[in-house]
């Protein structure tokens, strides 16, 4: 049996929008001890209590951005620095929100990123993604084309095929159609061999699992798989 794994890339964006924190004007140091940011400083100007003009946010976390600020949000040019996954995004925001740039991720590959009206797109040396995008990287429904020329087309959650969805080769034949679950099949769905045979039924982690039917030129095979293997028949 073949086995898929989605393996997309997750572009873990980590945004942060800073809304009215503090009430000085005038170049300074701030700290902040809050519930949803967390313990930060920022270093830099401030203008009617937000933050203004350049920049340095540090989070508590060792993460940190430098760049412009419009009325306490990333906008303009800047550079976010994530310690954690070891990755770098360095482009323009557009009121708190990156517009595109590139993301440097921690294995030193350069991904593009360009924002639409509906989504986004992210680039690289050897896969593309078009469609919807969050914080945590390719989320809601989108298409991911892999290096061989193969396609998914369908849900993505934290940059993992997740939900309905459809892989494809190169050639545009279906290989899989059907549910997905951290980037494998899961759930219901069917699956057509190179071989000319077709199963229809239940997947789990990849496998087959669950009631199901193989279909082939000879014969139709009804019964209950377990991890890829068939435990019961019927008839």
């Amino acid at each position: 049996m073949d086995k898929f794994l989605a393996a997309v890339v997750t572009a873990a964006i980590a945004l942060f929008a800073c809304f009215s924190l503090g009430v000085f004007g005038g170049d300074g140091v701030l700290r902040v001890d809050n519930k949803d940011y967390n313990e930060f400083t920022f270093s830099g100007n401030l203008e009617d209590g937000h933050f203004s003009s350049y920049g340095t946010v540090y989070f508590q976390d060792g993460d940190r951005f430098s760049g412009n600020f419009t009325e306490g949000r990333f906008d303009g040019a800047g550079v976010f620095y994530a310690t954690a996954g070891h990755w770098t995004f360095d482009g323009v925001f557009q009121n708190g929100r990156i517009g595109g740039g590139t993301l440097i991720t921690g294995s030193g590959q350069p991904v593009t990123f360009e924002r639409g009206q509906s989504g986004g797109t992210l680039t690289a040396d050897t896969w593309r993604y078009e469609g919807s995008l969050s914080e945590r990287g390719q989320s809601g429904v989108g298409r991911f084309v892999f290096a061989d020329g193969s396609v998914y087309t369908g849900g993505f959650l934290r940059g993992l095929a997740d939900g309905e969805g459809t892989f494809a080769d190169a050639s545009g034949r279906i290989i899989y159609k059907g549910g997905f679950k951290d980037g494998l099949f899961d759930g219901q769905g069917t699956y057509f061999s190179s071989e000319g045979w077709t199963y229809e039924g239940g997947f789990k982690g990849g496998l087959f699992d669950g009631e199901g039917i193989v279909i082939t030129e000879y014969e139709t095979i009804r019964g209950v798989w377990e991890k890829g293997v068939q435990i019961r028949r019927y008839g």
